[in-house]
């Protein structure tokens, strides 16, 4: 496919990483203020799990009928719809008076943040001076920063101001208007096709089909890690006596903030390695996390989630690299748009069964699944990768 030259690519790789980073800041902005709809509307931890699910199922839906957008429509425009998508989901939630403009409002992030996320990554990858690699990794980064600031940002404000409500969605708001400045001043990379149809179901080629399972597999660590922490961190935080919006969001964003650190200092590890490594230390982290829950010692908590976060971190990286080299160049959007479909259902599905669950027993017993399930993925991705990967790089 021709590429559009760009002398200066910066306005539209600044303006996509931005938007990365605050898509995820808006995604992870309503998690210290559950809690506070919970005591407003009087709902159980099975609607918030079903709040929170509202957000991948946006994404999925989106994903498999519109992943490959920008490969046809182009990236800039692609993410200029999902900034205009995200602005609207913002307005919903800062003024959901009830309930069910809560779900709305989570619904329409999450086709935003497939718009953004399926043609952000692709623009990077494709335009990064720094090649494939760097692109990935400023991708990475980027949504792990931004999964790291929300949490923290929303309850500090939920705390210090008289609308917990709404500011930290205007925030987030006023935030948003950088990349969308950014874009509209960019130029795009990618020539919208003739007679390109709207929608199109994304397809994965079967020459991959084994390859790409590996990333599937350790991405499922990852947003099992985010989608607890974020749907039910503030059962977590409770076991150790920790009630406050501003706690909730501190251990959230410590175990995203450890999601995205740990990326700037193995970013040189082979994928096979960083996906490996990084399932075996998310199930020792969750080993470490149980035991804090049933103990209530505060400190082994944040230790437990701290290895949670940097394993969750090197699954990230090393799934998102590896489906960038397996991706042919023509449709680096459509597959990464599949690898993110595996990814966020994984985050609705955890999200919608942990609820009952945690009625039923305890956020304890959902810890202990956790870390189970992960130690299984890390066996079948140790023996794929030696069985697959070796064969690609």
């Amino acid at each position: 496919m021709r590429r559009v030259a760009l002398a200066h690519p910066w306005p539209l790789l600044l303006g996509t990483a931005t938007l990365l980073f605050v898509v995820m800041v808006m995604s992870f902005t309503p998690t210290p203020l559950y809690p506070l709809y919970q005591q407003m509307w009087g709902i159980s931890d099975g609607y918030i799990g079903l709040a929170f699910s509202a957000y991948p199922i946006g994404v999925v839906i989106t994903l498999i009928l519109l992943g490959g957008l920008s490969d046809r429509f182009g990236r800039r425009d692609t993410l200029l719809i999902a900034t205009l998508l995200i602005a609207v989901a913002l307005i919903t939630m800062m003024f959901a008076v009830s309930y069910p403009l809560l779900l709305l409002g989570r619904f329409l992030q999450g086709i935003g943040a497939a718009l953004a996320a399926g043609a952000g990554a692709a623009t990077l990858m494709e335009s990064h001076p720094g090649g494939l690699s760097r692109g990935s990794l400023v991708n990475t980064l980027s949504v792990a920063g931004g999964s790291a600031v929300g949490p923290l940002m929303a309850g500090a404000l939920a705390d210090a101001t008289p609308y917990p409500l709404i500011a930290p969605y205007l925030m987030v708001f006023i935030i948003l208007i950088i990349p969308a400045v950014l874009l509209i001043k960019s130029k795009d990379v990618i020539p919208r096709k003739r007679d390109a149809r709207l929608v199109r179901p994304i397809r994965l080629p079967r020459s991959i089909w084994l390859t790409f399972s590996i990333a599937a597999a350790t991405v499922l660590g990852t947003n099992l890690c985010m989608g607890i922490y974020g749907s039910f961190g503030s059962n977590l935080a409770g076991t150790v006596g920790w009630t406050s919006e501003a706690y909730v969001g501190l251990l959230v964003s410590l175990v995203l903030l450890m999601l995205a650190v740990v990326q700037i200092f193995g970013r040189n590890l082979h994928p096979a390695v960083s996906m490996t490594a990084g399932l075996s230390s998310v199930a020792l982290g969750w080993t470490a996390v149980m035991i804090a829950s049933l103990t209530a010692i505060a400190g082994l908590m944040v230790v437990g989630s701290m290895v949670v976060g940097a394993g969750a971190g090197l699954c990230l990286m090393g799934s998102a690299a590896y489906v960038g080299i397996i991706s042919p160049k023509n449709r680096r959007a459509e597959i990464y748009s599949a690898y993110l479909a595996v990814a966020f259902g994984a985050l609705g599905v955890t999200a919608l069964s942990a609820g009952p669950i945690i009625g039923i027993a305890s956020i304890t017993t959902v810890v202990f699944g956790a870390g189970a399930l992960c130690a299984v993925l890390a066996l079948y991705v140790g023996i794929g990768s030696r069985r697959w990967i070796s064969r690609l790089t």
